[in-house]
């Protein structure tokens, strides 16, 4: 008995917006011709010169099921395995949190410190280093820098060590299991820069599917008031830093007054706070 050959990529791609999203498939079409181009290995605009192809059974049955984790609300990033940051691919899945566009600002942060880049090889350390982006592109883009990441999750920072090998960074970055910063030595660091979890629980539990049933809960979670990590890591990070060391944290839009009240609590000077793209509130930086 001859098999029935896969239809036309396009007819694929039909059936396949229509079962992410039964009762608008143009608007599932995008992901859907994100997943057909990353499987294909082939820019999604050559997708409509390919529209009469018929797939062979492999990459067809992996489309078909990609449409199916789409389906069931999985993220887009996660169905691929990989999502960019500052222009590079990072391998992701739901150990960790996706790369968003509001991290590679307070990467920007880090990066165009001028009082931290003058020191010859200042030492900086990532607080729950998730994927490993964030500290992966600061050693590629700073190559003077001396690079510690730390995460409690086992799994995180196995993802984090797969994404530094992928960019060549594995010998210039030490990844570790550790709570915040305990056990890293007073006055030893030049900066530490942290995306902790700052969204309050209940909010949390009001995020979109997509979100909530698919990242993990512990990078996303921040306690009652969103502040509970951010609240015991700043004195951690004042007694690790050396004098004249600084501070970057992402954080919630609505806690910049707390924030900066606790950054001082803590012995931080100059405490400020900065907008992210949309004008929100989102980044404190201080200083020891």
């Amino acid at each position: 008995m001859t098999r029935r050959p896969p239809p036309p990529l396009g007819v694929l791609l039909d059936r396949a917006a229509a079962r992410v999203q039964p009762g608008d498939p143009g608007q599932a079409r995008a992901p859907c011709e994100w997943l057909a181009a990353h499987i294909l290995g082939c820019p999604r605009l050559e997708l409509p010169l390919r529209r009469m192809e018929r797939l062979a059974p492999g990459p067809a049955r992996r489309l078909r099921a990609g449409a199916a984790r789409l389906a069931a609300g999985e993220p887009l990033a996660y169905v691929l395995g990989s999502a960019d940051f500052y222009g590079r691919p990072f391998f992701c899945d739901r150990r960790a949190l996706i790369p968003r566009p509001e991290t590679e600002q307070l990467l920007d942060l880090l990066l165009k410190d001028r009082s931290l880049w003058r020191r010859p090889r200042p030492r900086i350390a990532e607080v729950g280093v998730g994927s490993g982006c964030l500290v992966v592109t600061a050693a590629i883009e700073r190559p003077a820098g001396r690079y510690i990441g730390t995460d409690l999750s086992p799994g995180a920072l196995a993802l984090a060590r797969r994404n530094a090998a992928r960019h060549r960074m594995a010998s210039r970055i030490r990844l570790v299991r550790r709570d915040l910063l305990a056990g890293i030595r007073p006055s030893s660091l030049a900066a530490v820069v942290s995306n902790l979890p700052y969204i309050p629980t209940a909010e949390w539990r009001r995020l979109e599917r997509g979100v909530k049933d698919f990242e993990p809960r512990a990078a996303l979670d921040g306690g009652a008031d969103g502040l509970s990590l951010i609240r015991r890591l700043l004195p951690q990070a004042h007694r690790a830093l050396e004098p004249g060391g600084r501070l970057f944290l992402e954080i919630g839009d609505r806690h910049g007054p707390a924030a900066r009240a606790l950054a001082a609590a803590a012995g931080f000077r100059d405490a400020e706070t900065r907008p992210d793209l949309a004008g929100r509130t989102r980044f404190l930086l201080a200083g020891r």
